[in-house]
């Protein structure tokens, strides 16, 4: 019989309280939480030169050290000691430490880059090597460590989606190598590599459990890491840009997405995340509306529909994640439109802003009717007559309404009016009765 003794479960008298064991039992989560955060500080605190000593490539070789190290200790630690969670957790943490060397490498290929002669930088973030010659080398020289640890690390977080999210991984992180630094420029980039990191996230995840578990979502997460830092690069280093600000408005809510869509959809947390959503949705209308007035590159009457079907569409996209409020954000995303259609209206009146108006108040009432949603179908129609409205009233009043050829034809279309009533009045009301009844069976 064993005579083994579990050393966290014995209670003898000489054995801790119960409080104490408690507190035993959580001592290396809790030395794990403070060493990450440790870490991850000491890392990103690299960045502004927290070292000093020596030239800027010896610094960054440093830095390439610590991220194998952390690689290398991890692959150890799984190894002779046996235990699982403290090896994921430094081979995630040098996974945390490749968008700061690829931010490095970055800075040094800037250096040498035309764009960089214009540009003053503060000491502490200035990275730079002496020529082109010397960046490349040094950033081929890292990719011989780098690469392997990314694959390793996903190896070891998510193996079913390690393939794919390495290559994803190591694409975004490329981005930062790119000697750009115009902030419109940027912000197009972040779109395209926020896109393509949800479309590709979701595909790697489709069907497999282990996106599900803890460290399978540390695995699609990461993957947003370097878009985090090439954002907060251009808003540390550059003026705030509006363009730029509507992409961390638009970055903010696919983020909140993302963390969402691991939450009960009847959490609390859902619910906060679900109204930072909302948020996040009209401020990226109202900052891309404002960006394109500023920047003059589409026709004022434009402007105004084009940041509300944006809006709009977030807000949408966000109603498909809910459980009870369908409603109420279909409500808002035609309110959003409505609202900004109409003051288009409002300030520009011309043919520009009625056809945009009548466009895509037909478009909302079409994908209402596909989908058989209340709210959006009976607003479209309302946009869209709101429109016509405006136009017919503009129209009329470039006619002199004393002519008799105008007077004929209202007094003809007045005639035919009143005998298509009176002829087809019972299947008009009819139908009426039928959509109301098609209507009411909708969702709202």
């Amino acid at each position: 019989m064993s005579t083994k003794i579990d050393s966290w479960n014995e209670d003898t008298g000489n054995s801790p309280s119960f409080s104490q064991s408690n507190l035993i039992k959580k001592l290396p989560d809790l030395l794990r939480l403070i060493g990450a955060a440790a870490v991850v500080i000491a890392m990103y605190s690299f960045l502004a030169k927290g070292w000093q000593n020596g030239n800027d490539t010896f610094r960054y070789l440093m830095m390439l050290g610590h991220s194998g190290a952390l690689a290398a200790i991890g692959l150890a630690s799984g190894h002779w000691l046996k235990e699982g969670k403290g090896a994921r957790l430094l081979l995630g943490l040098a996974l945390v430490s490749v968008p700061a060397n690829f931010a490095i490498l970055g800075a040094f290929i800037f250096s040498q880059s035309t764009t960089a002669q214009a540009t003053n930088y503060p000491d502490y973030v200035a990275w730079s090597v002496d020529s082109m010659q010397t960046a490349l080398m040094t950033s081929a020289g890292a990719m011989v460590l780098l690469i392997p640890i990314i694959f390793l690390g996903f190896v070891v977080l998510a193996r079913s989606m390690s393939k794919k999210l390495s290559i994803l991984f190591l694409l975004s992180n490329a981005a930062l190598l790119i000697p750009l630094r115009d902030p419109n420029l940027i912000s197009l980039l972040i779109v395209a590599l926020v896109v393509t990191t949800i479309f590709m996230t979701r595909r790697a995840a489709s069907g497999h459990s282990s996106a599900k578990t803890q460290e399978g979502m540390t695995a699609l997460s990461l993957q947003f890491l370097p878009l985090a830092v090439l954002l907060g690069r251009s808003l540390w280093l550059y003026a705030a840009d509006l363009f730029l600000l509507a992409v961390l408005a638009a970055t903010l809510f696919f983020a909140l997405r993302q963390v969402g869509m691991y939450l009960a959809a009847n959490s609390k947390l859902h619910g906060v995340l679900n109204l930072l959503s909302t948020l996040s949705a009209f401020s990226t209308g109202l900052l891309l509306s404002a960006a394109l007035f500023e920047s003059h590159i589409l026709a004022d009457a434009i402007i105004f529909p084009l940041s509300s079907v944006v809006s709009a569409i977030i807000l949408i996209e966000l109603s498909t994640r809910t459980l009870h409020n369908t409603r109420f954000y279909h409500r808002l995303a035609v309110s959003a439109l409505g609202l900004g259609l109409i003051a288009n209206l409002i300030l520009f009146g011309n043919l520009l802003a009625a056809l945009a108006c009548f466009i895509i108040g037909m478009a909302t009432s079409f994908y209402g009717f596909k989908n058989k949603q209340r709210s959006l179908f009976i607003g479209g129609i309302s946009i869209s007559v709101v429109g016509l409205a405006h136009q017919t009233y503009q129209a009329l009043h470039m006619f002199d309404l004393g002519s008799w050829a105008i007077l004929a034809g209202l007094g003809i279309a007045s005639i035919v009016i009143a005998s298509t009533i009176e002829s087809e009045g019972g299947k008009i009301k009819s139908r009426i009765t039928a959509l109301k009844q098609k209507l009411h069976d909708w969702e709202n």
